[in-house]
């Protein structure tokens, strides 16, 4: 092994851990300096920003037991290094404890970063199947630029006699004229050129054309598939770094504050439906964000949620339970994206189903842009809300912003018309002029 970088790039631990988080952060800082390697670099290897390692590394930040374990994979790998099992035990007794005694934000840090490197890999997924539809499409469209350059060729060809029999060449006597032909006796020409040396005719390059054109529209419908994937992906991305960043503000806070009240031209502040079948789940949702300004509208079915729809527009986020009797969330949101005035609404769906591929999967195709799983982490919830209301503000106010005006010069003719009698002819330019 190389060795060992002094500091690797270490941030110095939070001053204001508790014991057992600085416990926990001290294990993993010996563990990732036994790799040797700059923080930077290994953050590039895990795939994570270089600020968030460093924030693993000084304890500001509880790593999820997932990032654990792929350092002490990677030890394993490039170090052999490898802990006993009472050694690993231990590791992750502290990691529980840390997250223990961390404020519940912790939790939703984990549960945020989880989300975060789950739209990245869709993301990575979904921009290489892009490349590879990109490239397979180029290689189908050059295949067909080729058959019309040889379709041009085949019908520029022009069409050769064929050359005469010599006049003057007598068999030898016993013996027949050779006839050139290998068929039987009275068969004329010379030999016909087999199917696999025989040059394919017009229509057959023509048929072949038409089946690389109808490859082609299948893999532009699938291109465009895929890069709609691939802008979901990042645009969920976006939305789980805005959370975290936003979670990372408030950390070390005690207490739940109030924002600070908006200017009065920005009017009421955005609306938060709430859906979901259970009472208790409603008063869950006002209780975590109640205090924030928000102005929350329940619903306890998904027609009920259409018909709060019904009223005037200024829906920030709609909050949405999966598992409902009669019309479930997925069944709501499908109805909600079909309507125009609310197809924008961005929907989170609260869950207690989990947020495995196949749920999550669906769920983005109904068209929801956020999970968040049942009991709700009420730190992950205000974050996840107050982006999506902030959002909605940016977009009213670039909706209220003035139209810029841009001076647009008459046409030509106008000018060459001012000042002239009706039903003048006015001379082009370069013409002679009457005298």
């Amino acid at each position: 092994m190389a060795g060992p970088v002094r500091d690797g790039g270490l941030q110095p631990l939070d001053r204001e851990l508790n014991r057992e988080c600085r416990e926990f952060a001290e294990t993993l800082r010996e563990l990732f300096l036994e790799l040797g390697i700059s923080v930077r670099r290994y953050a590039t290897r895990c795939y994570l920003n270089p600020g968030t390692l460093s924030r693993y590394l000084s304890g500001s930040r509880i790593a999820p037991w997932q990032f654990v374990e792929e350092l002490l994979h990677h030890l394993d790998e490039d170090c052999g290094t490898r802990l006993d099992p009472s050694a690993l035990d231990r590791l992750r007794r502290r990691h529980q404890a840390a997250l223990r005694t961390a404020a519940s934000i912790g939790r939703a840090v984990q549960q945020l970063e989880g989300q975060l490197q789950a739209a990245d890999r869709e993301a990575r997924r979904a921009g290489a199947r892009e490349e590879q539809l990109d490239q397979a499409l180029d290689d189908t469209r050059q295949t067909i630029a080729d058959l019309d350059a040889r379709l041009v060729r085949l019908e520029s060809r022009p069409l050769l006699p064929a050359p005469p029999a010599p006049a003057d060449r007598v068999p030898p006597p016993g013996r027949a004229e050779p006839s050139g032909c290998d068929g039987p006796p009275g068969c004329d020409g010379p030999p016909a050129p087999s199917d696999a040396t025989a040059p394919p005719d017009r229509s057959t390059l023509l048929a072949e054309r038409d089946a690389l054109a109808r490859e082609v529209d299948r893999l532009a419908e699938e291109l465009a598939r895929a890069r709609d994937r691939a802008a979901c992906a990042e645009t969920r991305c976006d939305l789980f770094e805005r959370q975290l960043a936003l979670v990372e503000q408030q950390q070390g806070l005690a207490d739940v504050r109030a924002p600070a009240v908006r200017p009065l031209e920005e009017g009421l502040p955005p609306k938060v439906l709430l859906v979901d079948d259970r009472p208790d789940n409603l008063m869950v949702l006002e209780a975590v964000l109640g205090l924030h300004g928000h102005r929350l509208v329940r619903a306890e079915s998904g027609p009920d949620a259409l018909r709060a729809l019904l009223e005037p527009d200024d829906f920030a986020v709609i909050l949405l339970d999966v598992q409902m009797p009669g019309m479930d969330g997925y069944e709501t949101a499908a109805h909600i994206k079909r309507r125009a005035r609310t197809r924008d609404i961005p929907i989170i769906f609260v869950t207690a189903i989990g947020t495995d591929p196949d749920h999550s999967m669906r769920g983005y195709a109904a068209g929801a842009v956020d999970f968040i799983p049942k009991p709700v982490d009420p730190w992950a919830l205000r974050a996840k809300v107050a982006v999506h209301v902030e959002l909605h503000r940016e977009r009213r106010r670039h909706a209220t912003l003035p139209a810029p005006t841009r001076h647009v010069p008459p046409p030509a003719h106008a000018h060459a018309g001012a000042g002239t009698p009706a039903g003048t002819r006015v001379p082009k330019a370069g013409a002679p002029s009457a005298r």
